[in-house]
């Protein structure tokens, strides 16, 4: 019996990476290209009445995100499996794609042999994700101990500017990124700090992922 090709569609804004995932799947035996997208909306406009196996999506897309789309999508198209292929790795990306219907997650930069084995595993159920991502979502699921984050009380921005903070953000990124002051930042660090009972950045990071 001949094995079933995956019928795969890419949505992504960027000309240069969208042309590079465009040749590997329409060169690469066991693959059907289905559609190309630039944007959310033009996907969601002609995958309105059929729907792929496989959509490989940036989330920094102009106008709807990659993460909107798969929200959208995700209740249009079941069965489909979404693969998030982007430069972000930070916690709020990573858990937002997840949460909204993401099936797997992997960084660009990953070859173009390690992108077909994961759209291959996806499409047999599996949850592919590169490296840094699958050591996150397994340190933020792992239990707290010793009265983590999950018992600290913080609240959402000290998490944010907490997450930004094991990124190695300086104050100032972390400033322009949440569109607040150096001083309100150092607010809340210093709060963090009081109710992680730590002392420095170091501290507080290997805490909020229970290190």
């Amino acid at each position: 019996m001949t094995p079933k090709v995956i019928r795969t569609s890419i949505v992504e804004d960027d000309p240069t990476i969208r042309e590079t995932l465009r040749a590997l799947f329409t060169f690469e035996g066991g693959f059907e290209l289905f559609t190309v997208h630039s944007t959310a909306e033009d996907a969601l406009l002609r995958l309105h009445d059929r729907c792929p196996d496989v959509v490989i999506m940036d989330i920094n897309l102009p106008g709807a995100s990659g993460i909107d789309l798969v929200r959208q999508l995700s209740r249009r198209c079941c069965a489909t499996q979404f693969l998030m292929y982007t430069v972000h790795d930070d916690d709020h990306r990573v858990f937002e794609a997840l949460k909204a219907g993401a099936n797997g997650y992997i960084l660009k930069g990953s070859t173009p042999d390690e992108i077909l084995e994961a759209v291959r595993e996806l499409h047999l159920g599996g949850s592919p994700m590169s490296a840094p991502v699958a050591r996150r979502v397994v340190a933020h699921l792992r239990p707290q101990q010793g009265g983590g984050v999950a018992d600290a009380g913080l609240t959402e921005r000290e998490q944010q500017i907490l997450a930004l903070l094991a990124q190695g953000l300086l104050y100032k990124e972390i400033g322009d990124r949440l569109g607040i002051t150096v001083g309100t930042i150092k607010q809340h660090i210093h709060r963090m700090y009081e109710k992680l009972h730590v002392q420095n950045r170091t501290e507080a990071v290997n805490r909020f992922f229970g290190r």
